[in-house]
């Protein structure tokens, strides 16, 4: 089931709406509660006029203080303004003096407005300047606890959506701390530690692209070891191979060079033999050369070519060789109309290693069978001969094969050998290219 994938950008749009619904949710759920207690402790008669009182008593002090008349209407304007959240009404002689509800375009009721009932029975006695009035204070005494509450309830409301916010990053940023010492151990050469790779945002694209990146620099290094292990396994048993010949070509000298000048036909057989190990020197390195050539040129170029046209060609030629070395050569299966991609020069260089192998090794005596496979992806050469009996130690470096099997793989190819029962099996395998 594929994952559905959540880029970082949607992760953090979520986390935020979640946020905020969360925090709104507390802070209405806040606001009610205590708008509830605010409004059942403070509504109450006691309350108020308790309240309403100590304000009476304040402001006379104030009157008192400044020497106030009841007429002193911006001297009132000023401690109303500077208490806030009350409404204050003066009265004296039965006619109101200031009400700090009115406007300027009011106040021409002043001296002239008679008392309410409601303020006579509300009201309280302030000595003035000019004598005795009466004054009202009435209060919004719990608009000052709604608002406390408001700022509280958003400052816990804000809070919360921040908490949410970035507990909610956290493990993005923890994952993204554990990258990035990570990629310290990396740097400092453990290159077989593994990457973690969670989740599937942007940071776990970027984590799995380091690990894809170690790994393939893992498979590089492991290239470069086995290449380097082959070396050194080809030198050693080529340095090993070429000790036989020489010995027996330095014998060989030796012997020719103390016969005596009349034993002509001893001296000569010693030449000859010399002559012989020379050439195999000369051919050990040849393949060593041609080997190692193959590392120094560049990718192969390849073409499609159609597979009856080239390998009947390259194969006609050396089967007419080898029939008339003696060697008998059967032919079985048929080729496909079918098209693959090789480099021509390359091929052409498989089948004379293959073929140089079998004028070598195979037994003249016994069949030589090429066999033609194909199916709709694959046609594959088969080729078996039986291995002819000697004493005599040739290469055995295995450097054709080695050949054979890295211009294969240069040309996306396969090749695959086997001994068994002294008969010698190989394959070349070709990929069918549509055209």
């Amino acid at each position: 089931m594929a994952h559905r994938k959540y880029t970082l950008a949607k992760k953090l749009a979520i986390l935020i709406l979640t946020a905020a619904i969360v925090s709104g949710l507390v802070f209405l759920t806040l606001q009610k509660i205590t708008n509830d207690l605010i409004d059942g402790y403070l509504s109450s008669d006691e309350y108020y006029e308790q309240e309403s009182a100590k304000y009476i008593q304040k402001f006379s002090r104030y009157v008192s203080e400044n020497d106030l008349s009841s007429t002193d209407r911006q001297a009132f304007g000023e401690w109303v303004k500077k208490e806030n959240y009350i409404n204050l009404t003066i009265f004296k002689d039965q006619v109101l003096q200031y009400d700090s509800i009115y406007s300027a375009a009011d106040e021409s009721a002043y001296g002239k407005e008679k008392v309410t009932q409601y303020a006579e029975h509300h009201s309280y006695p302030i000595q003035f300047r000019d004598g005795k009035g009466r004054v009202m204070v009435d209060g919004f005494y719990s608009s000052r606890y709604h608002d406390l509450a408001f700022t509280l309830e958003l400052l816990g409301a804000t809070i919360i959506f921040l908490m949410i916010v970035l507990l909610g990053i956290r493990k993005s940023l923890r994952y993204l701390q554990t990258i990035h010492q990570e990629i310290h151990i990396l740097e400092g050469g453990e290159l077989d530690y593994e990457m973690t790779v969670k989740g599937h945002d942007e940071l776990a694209m970027i984590a799995k692209s380091i690990e894809d990146l170690r790994k393939a620099f893992l498979d590089k290094l492991q290239a470069i070891d086995d290449l380097q292990e082959e070396s050194r396994s080809l030198v050693t048993e080529m340095s090993h191979d070429m000790r036989t010949p020489l010995t027996s070509l330095m014998m060989n000298l030796e012997f020719a060079k103390k016969e005596e000048s009349g034993s002509d036909t001893r001296q000569d057989q010693y030449i000859t033999n010399a002559y012989g190990k020379a050439l195999q020197l000369k051919n050990l390195s040849d393949n060593l050369f041609a080997y190692f050539l193959l590392d120094k040129e560049h990718e192969s170029e390849l073409e499609t070519v159609a597979v009856k046209e080239v390998i009947y060609d390259l194969l006609s030629d050396q089967v007419a060789i080898l029939q008339q070395e003696k060697f008998k050569v059967h032919l079985l299966g048929e080729m496909p109309d079918s098209y693959i991609n090789v480099n021509v020069e390359e091929l052409g260089r498989v089948f004379d290693n293959l073929m140089s192998n079998l004028r070598k090794y195979a037994d003249p005596k016994k069949d030589i069978n090429l066999t033609f496979l194909s199916d709709q992806e694959i046609f594959e050469i088969h080729v078996s001969n039986a291995i002819k009996e000697t004493d005599d130690t040739q290469e055995s470096t295995g450097l054709g094969e080695r050949s054979i099997k890295r211009m294969m793989s240069r040309m996306h190819g396969q090749f695959e050998r086997m001994e068994k029962n002294a008969v010698y099996y190989i394959v070349l395998r070709f990929w069918h290219i549509k055209i």
